[in-house]
């Protein structure tokens, strides 16, 4: 298996192509474009279809994985389902303008002032503003899905739909506050690391698959569906730390705040726990300056590696990954479904994936 940044940026997943994936986009654009105040075209900017002047100007952003990582699951799983991508859409929907809400938000208290290779949205109208639209897209996620009483679906999958995804946002901020309590923190180990992205990062991954089990018809798979997508997408960010520091390239503006304000991330996290005493020590040098001098990241790449941090961070990537295919068993899906969802855990964690061994046990990994 060969992980790689280029894999964490693909733009499709497995099971939607290219027709679905304009489908989701045009129909969050619709949603978001209907209404015109100032306010939805600071929306528009953070989704990257228009300046900060409303301007169209499309921007490379990231892929829409949550909605898609939706539709992928539903395809697998009621393949024979006539109109299963137009079912599940405007689930993606609401998913995707979720995840949204968290990204401007998590640019405010990371102090990024870069999103998507140009200016984040509380850098261009002020935090406040920011905070504001933040919220409203948090609303409108809400909103998205009671627009499918219109479409015929059943109160009881949307009320549903609604219970997963605010319970997602609670798991979201309580991941959050810890991601924050961990900022000043020199003791910590992998394993609580690894709980706080369960919670902070795959808690929507889970919803997402989650509500894709209930809008194909499947309320039985609701549980597993979300211990797979939860895991899968911790993997997910697990990747991204590791890339973060072993990386082709570098991988994002995101990832790069977080280090510089003292944001754990894997590799650290294992250093941290493991690593001689010496190294510690250089490694709470830096880490108890009050923000962390662009220049020392080499520095923390160099003391990572002297701790084995980096083969440790891509054990534990593999783990994750063969516990979100294992939380599948004992499931009522076709070996073949097992299959493709296999694929898909494994192409969601930035693997281009070719059937291997699973990984064995891995010291502190769940």
């Amino acid at each position: 298996m060969n992980l790689s940044t280029e894999n964490l940026r693909r733009q499709l997943l497995p099971g939607v192509d290219a027709k679905a994936a304009a489908v989701l986009e045009d129909s969050i654009r619709e949603f978001i474009s209907s209404r015109e105040l100032p306010l939805y075209r600071m929306m528009s900017f953070q989704l990257g279809w228009v300046d900060e002047n409303g301007d169209r100007s499309v921007i490379p952003t990231r892929p829409r994985v949550h909605g898609q990582f939706a539709l992928s699951i539903a395809n697998a799983i009621s393949p024979e389902t006539d109109g299963i991508a137009e079912r599940v859409t405007p689930y993606a929907v609401s998913l995707e303008l979720l995840h949204n809400f968290t990204l401007i938000h998590e640019d405010v208290e990371d102090g990024n002032t870069e999103h998507n290779g140009r200016p984040s949205v509380w850098w261009t109208w002020g935090p406040a503003q920011a905070i504001n639209a933040g919220d409203g897209m948090h609303a409108m996620a809400r909103m998205a899905l009671f627009t499918l009483a219109d479409r015929g679906e059943s109160v009881e999958n949307i009320s549903e739909a609604l219970r997963t995804l605010d319970q997602a946002t609670v798991m979201m901020c309580e991941g959050e506050y810890t991601d924050i309590m961990m900022q000043e923190q020199l003791s910590l180990s992998v394993q609580k690391y690894i709980d706080m992205v369960c919670a902070r990062s795959g808690a929507l991954f889970g919803a997402s698959a989650q509500i894709a089990a209930l809008a194909s018809g499947r309320p039985d798979l609701a549980n597993t569906m979300f211990n797979f997508g939860q895991l899968a997408g911790t993997a997910r960010q697990l990747a991204a730390d590791h890339m973060l520091f072993w990386g082709e390239d570098r991988l994002d503006a995101v990832q790069h705040g977080r280090l510089l304000t003292k944001k754990k991330n894997l590799p650290v996290a294992h250093a941290i726990e493991s690593a001689p005493l010496s190294i510690k020590r250089q490694l709470g040098d830096i880490y108890v300056q009050r923000v962390i001098d662009p220049a020392k990241a080499g520095e923390i790449t160099e003391l990572l590696e002297k701790s084995g941090s980096r083969e440790a961070s891509s054990q534990a990537v593999e783990r994750m990954v063969y516990e979100a295919v294992s939380a599948l068993d004992g499931a009522i899906l076709d070996d073949a479904v097992k299959t493709q969802l296999s694929d898909l855990a494994h192409t969601l964690a930035g693997y281009d994936h070719s059937p291997e061994k699973a990984p064995g046990p891995a010291r502190n990994v769940r």
